[in-house]
Protein backbone atom coordinates (compact mmCIF):
# COMPACT_ATOMS: atom_id res chain seq x y z
CA UNK A 1 0.00 0.00 0.00
CA UNK A 2 1.36 3.84 -1.02
CA UNK A 3 0.68 6.42 1.28
CA UNK A 4 -2.41 7.99 -0.85
CA UNK A 5 -4.65 4.76 0.48
CA UNK A 6 -4.27 6.00 3.39
CA UNK A 7 -6.42 8.71 5.30
CA UNK A 8 -4.56 11.63 5.84
CA UNK A 9 -3.44 13.42 9.27
CA UNK A 10 -2.94 12.60 12.31
CA UNK A 11 -6.59 12.86 13.17
CA UNK A 12 -7.30 9.95 10.61
CA UNK A 13 -4.43 7.74 13.26
CA UNK A 14 -6.11 8.67 16.39
CA UNK A 15 -9.57 7.52 14.66
CA UNK A 16 -7.52 4.48 13.52
CA UNK A 17 -6.51 3.71 17.15
CA UNK A 18 -9.72 4.51 18.60
CA UNK A 19 -11.48 2.25 16.06
CA UNK A 20 -9.17 -0.66 17.14
CA UNK A 21 -9.89 -0.16 20.44
CA UNK A 22 -13.59 -0.55 19.98
CA UNK A 23 -13.15 -3.83 18.04
CA UNK A 24 -11.13 -5.13 20.99
CA UNK A 25 -13.45 -4.83 23.86
CA UNK A 26 -16.05 -6.38 21.66
CA UNK A 27 -13.60 -8.72 20.14
CA UNK A 28 -15.12 -12.08 21.48
CA UNK A 29 -18.31 -11.61 19.83
CA UNK A 30 -17.24 -9.48 16.79
CA UNK A 31 -18.59 -5.89 16.14
CA UNK A 32 -20.38 -4.40 12.51
CA UNK A 33 -19.31 -1.90 10.44
CA UNK A 34 -22.74 0.39 11.21
CA UNK A 35 -22.37 -0.34 14.98
CA UNK A 36 -18.75 0.77 14.91
CA UNK A 37 -19.59 4.10 13.44
CA UNK A 38 -22.82 4.60 15.39
CA UNK A 39 -20.60 4.42 18.30
CA UNK A 40 -17.11 6.22 17.05
CA UNK A 41 -20.08 9.12 15.95
CA UNK A 42 -17.75 9.04 12.37
CA UNK A 43 -19.58 8.93 9.35
CA UNK A 44 -19.84 5.27 7.57
CA UNK A 45 -17.51 5.97 4.78
CA UNK A 46 -14.73 7.05 6.87
CA UNK A 47 -15.16 4.29 9.37
CA UNK A 48 -15.05 1.94 6.17
CA UNK A 49 -11.84 3.41 4.50
CA UNK A 50 -10.11 3.32 8.27
CA UNK A 51 -11.34 -0.35 8.06
CA UNK A 52 -10.14 -0.90 5.13
CA UNK A 53 -6.42 0.10 5.83
CA UNK A 54 -6.29 -1.97 8.71
CA UNK A 55 -7.34 -5.18 7.46
CA UNK A 56 -5.00 -5.11 4.80
CA UNK A 57 -1.98 -4.44 7.22
CA UNK A 58 -3.56 -7.62 9.00
CA UNK A 59 -4.43 -5.84 11.94
CA UNK A 60 -8.62 -6.75 11.86
CA UNK A 61 -10.74 -9.40 9.92
CA UNK A 62 -13.92 -9.22 8.37
CA UNK A 63 -16.11 -12.44 8.52
CA UNK A 64 -17.69 -12.56 4.45
CA UNK A 65 -20.52 -14.51 6.05
CA UNK A 66 -21.21 -12.59 9.38
CA UNK A 67 -20.10 -9.29 8.31
CA UNK A 68 -18.43 -8.67 12.17
CA UNK A 69 -14.97 -7.40 12.38
CA UNK A 70 -12.39 -8.92 14.89
CA UNK A 71 -8.56 -8.04 15.51
CA UNK A 72 -6.58 -10.41 13.29
CA UNK A 73 -3.12 -11.85 13.91
CA UNK A 74 -0.56 -8.89 13.07
CA UNK A 75 -1.98 -7.28 16.68
CA UNK A 76 -0.61 -10.50 18.33
CA UNK A 77 2.41 -10.00 16.45
CA UNK A 78 2.65 -6.29 17.52
CA UNK A 79 1.64 -7.34 21.51
CA UNK A 80 4.69 -10.05 21.35
CA UNK A 81 7.36 -7.60 20.33
CA UNK A 82 6.17 -5.29 23.11
CA UNK A 83 8.70 -5.02 25.82
CA UNK A 84 5.63 -5.57 28.13
CA UNK A 85 5.27 -8.69 26.96
CA UNK A 86 8.67 -10.32 27.74
CA UNK A 87 8.22 -8.77 31.34
CA UNK A 88 4.65 -10.35 31.74
CA UNK A 89 6.94 -13.74 30.65
CA UNK A 90 9.55 -13.37 32.98
CA UNK A 91 7.23 -13.17 35.86
CA UNK A 92 4.29 -15.46 34.89
CA UNK A 93 5.37 -18.15 36.99
CA UNK A 94 5.85 -16.49 39.96
CA UNK A 95 3.07 -14.70 40.06
CA UNK A 96 1.32 -17.95 39.66
CA UNK A 97 3.56 -19.52 42.85
CA UNK A 98 1.83 -16.17 44.40
CA UNK A 99 -1.82 -16.82 43.98
CA UNK A 100 -1.51 -20.57 44.46
CA UNK A 101 0.38 -19.79 48.15
CA UNK A 102 -1.28 -17.27 49.51
CA UNK A 103 -5.10 -17.73 47.80
CA UNK A 104 -5.54 -14.29 46.90
CA UNK A 105 -5.44 -12.36 43.37
CA UNK A 106 -1.95 -11.42 42.46
CA UNK A 107 -0.96 -8.09 39.68
CA UNK A 108 1.69 -7.61 37.39
CA UNK A 109 1.88 -3.72 36.90
CA UNK A 110 4.59 -1.79 34.77
CA UNK A 111 4.96 2.30 34.17
CA UNK A 112 3.85 3.16 30.75
CA UNK A 113 4.06 7.20 30.37
CA UNK A 114 2.64 8.69 32.84
CA UNK A 115 0.57 6.31 33.83
CA UNK A 116 0.49 2.56 35.45
CA UNK A 117 -1.00 -0.31 33.28
CA UNK A 118 -1.67 -3.93 34.57
CA UNK A 119 -0.14 -6.38 32.45
CA UNK A 120 -1.20 -9.51 33.83
CA UNK A 121 -3.15 -11.05 36.79
CA UNK A 122 -3.82 -14.21 38.07
CA UNK A 123 -6.52 -15.48 41.01
CA UNK A 124 -5.54 -17.60 44.03
CA UNK A 125 -8.38 -19.82 45.61
CA UNK A 126 -9.77 -17.60 47.94
CA UNK A 127 -13.34 -17.42 47.36
CA UNK A 128 -13.95 -14.12 47.70
CA UNK A 129 -11.95 -12.18 44.83
CA UNK A 130 -11.00 -8.91 44.82
CA UNK A 131 -10.56 -7.91 41.45
CA UNK A 132 -9.09 -4.14 41.29
CA UNK A 133 -7.91 -3.78 37.56
CA UNK A 134 -8.18 -5.35 34.62
CA UNK A 135 -5.55 -6.48 32.28
CA UNK A 136 -4.78 -3.64 30.07
CA UNK A 137 -6.28 -0.91 32.23
CA UNK A 138 -4.54 2.38 33.20
CA UNK A 139 -4.18 4.51 36.14
CA UNK A 140 -1.99 7.73 37.01
CA UNK A 141 0.78 6.54 38.65
CA UNK A 142 0.80 6.61 42.48
CA UNK A 143 -2.62 5.21 42.25
CA UNK A 144 -3.06 1.64 43.73
CA UNK A 145 0.01 -0.23 46.14
CA UNK A 146 1.38 -1.25 43.07
CA UNK A 147 1.42 1.63 41.05
CA UNK A 148 3.02 3.45 44.37
CA UNK A 149 5.46 0.77 44.38
CA UNK A 150 6.79 1.44 40.46
CA UNK A 151 7.77 5.06 41.64
CA UNK A 152 8.47 5.17 45.70
CA UNK A 153 11.21 3.86 44.95
CA UNK A 154 12.82 5.88 42.41
CA UNK A 155 15.02 8.90 42.96
CA UNK A 156 13.24 11.63 44.95
CA UNK A 157 13.54 14.32 41.48
CA UNK A 158 11.88 11.09 39.49
CA UNK A 159 9.37 10.53 41.99
CA UNK A 160 8.44 14.38 42.37
CA UNK A 161 8.10 14.45 38.46
CA UNK A 162 5.64 11.88 38.49
CA UNK A 163 3.82 13.59 41.14
CA UNK A 164 3.17 16.95 39.59
CA UNK A 165 2.53 14.98 36.37
CA UNK A 166 -0.54 13.78 37.72
CA UNK A 167 -1.25 16.03 40.63
CA UNK A 168 -4.76 16.85 39.15
CA UNK A 169 -5.67 13.39 38.36
CA UNK A 170 -5.04 12.05 41.99
CA UNK A 171 -8.28 14.26 42.81
CA UNK A 172 -10.54 11.47 40.97
CA UNK A 173 -9.58 9.05 43.23
CA UNK A 174 -10.93 10.11 46.38
CA UNK A 175 -9.87 13.38 46.26
CA UNK A 176 -5.78 12.26 47.02
CA UNK A 177 -3.48 15.04 46.60
CA UNK A 178 0.34 14.12 46.28
CA UNK A 179 0.91 15.11 49.72
CA UNK A 180 -0.25 11.71 50.46
CA UNK A 181 1.00 9.82 48.02
CA UNK A 182 4.09 11.46 49.36
CA UNK A 183 3.68 10.52 53.07
CA UNK A 184 3.07 6.38 52.02
CA UNK A 185 5.59 6.63 49.29
CA UNK A 186 7.83 7.51 53.15
CA UNK A 187 6.27 4.71 55.61
CA UNK A 188 6.89 2.18 52.25
CA UNK A 189 10.59 2.79 51.60
CA UNK A 190 10.95 2.40 55.24
CA UNK A 191 9.37 -1.12 54.60
CA UNK A 192 10.41 -2.45 51.36
CA UNK A 193 6.73 -2.49 50.24
CA UNK A 194 3.83 -0.56 50.19
CA UNK A 195 0.46 -1.01 51.91
CA UNK A 196 -2.60 0.14 51.42
CA UNK A 197 -6.61 -0.63 53.87
CA UNK A 198 -8.61 0.80 52.29
CA UNK A 199 -7.11 3.96 51.00
CA UNK A 200 -7.37 3.24 47.87
CA UNK A 201 -10.27 0.57 47.88
CA UNK A 202 -12.81 0.15 50.50
CA UNK A 203 -12.54 -2.97 52.56
CA UNK A 204 -10.04 -4.07 50.69
CA UNK A 205 -5.82 -4.41 51.70
CA UNK A 206 -3.32 -4.59 49.54
CA UNK A 207 0.60 -4.93 49.26
CA UNK A 208 2.58 -3.50 46.42
CA UNK A 209 6.16 -5.18 45.63
CA UNK A 210 8.77 -3.55 43.43
CA UNK A 211 10.81 -5.50 41.26
CA UNK A 212 14.19 -4.95 40.41
CA UNK A 213 16.81 -6.08 37.58
CA UNK A 214 20.02 -6.28 38.20
CA UNK A 215 21.06 -2.68 37.67
CA UNK A 216 18.33 -1.81 40.84
CA UNK A 217 16.37 -0.26 38.68
CA UNK A 218 12.57 -0.82 39.16
CA UNK A 219 10.85 -2.76 36.26
CA UNK A 220 7.49 -3.70 37.46
CA UNK A 221 5.41 -4.15 40.67
CA UNK A 222 3.46 -7.32 41.85
CA UNK A 223 0.40 -6.14 43.97
CA UNK A 224 -1.10 -8.98 46.53
CA UNK A 225 -5.02 -7.82 46.91
CA UNK A 226 -7.76 -9.45 49.00
CA UNK A 227 -10.50 -8.70 52.07
CA UNK A 228 -8.82 -6.29 54.80
CA UNK A 229 -10.39 -9.20 56.94
CA UNK A 230 -8.03 -11.25 55.76
CA UNK A 231 -4.76 -9.21 55.57
CA UNK A 232 -3.61 -7.94 58.61
CA UNK A 233 0.17 -6.03 59.12
CA UNK A 234 1.56 -9.60 60.03
CA UNK A 235 0.57 -11.40 56.93
CA UNK A 236 1.73 -8.26 55.21
CA UNK A 237 4.87 -9.05 56.24
CA UNK A 238 4.85 -12.91 55.43
CA UNK A 239 3.51 -12.06 51.91
CA UNK A 240 6.38 -9.81 51.70
CA UNK A 241 9.15 -12.39 52.93
CA UNK A 242 7.28 -15.27 50.55
CA UNK A 243 7.41 -13.21 47.32
CA UNK A 244 11.27 -12.20 47.85
CA UNK A 245 11.71 -15.93 48.50
CA UNK A 246 10.05 -17.02 45.68
CA UNK A 247 11.90 -14.63 43.65
CA UNK A 248 15.26 -15.82 44.68
CA UNK A 249 14.10 -19.26 44.00
CA UNK A 250 12.98 -18.03 39.86
CA UNK A 251 16.78 -16.10 39.67
CA UNK A 252 14.66 -12.89 39.27
CA UNK A 253 16.98 -10.43 41.43
CA UNK A 254 15.44 -8.36 43.87
CA UNK A 255 17.21 -5.24 45.72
Amino acid sequence: MTDSDYPKGAQSIQRAISLLWYIAKRNERGVTLSQIARQSGINVATVHRILSALTQEGLITRDPLSKLYHLDFGLFLLGDAAHQYSIRNQFRTLLEHIAKETGDTVFLLIRSGNDVLCIDRVEGKFPIRTILIDIGARRPLGIGVGSLALIAFLPDDQFETFLSANATRYLKYKNLTPKDIRNLAAISRKKGYVVSKGLFHDGVTSIGIPMFNRRKEVIAAITVSTISQRMDQKRCQEIFRLVKKLIRSEGIPLK
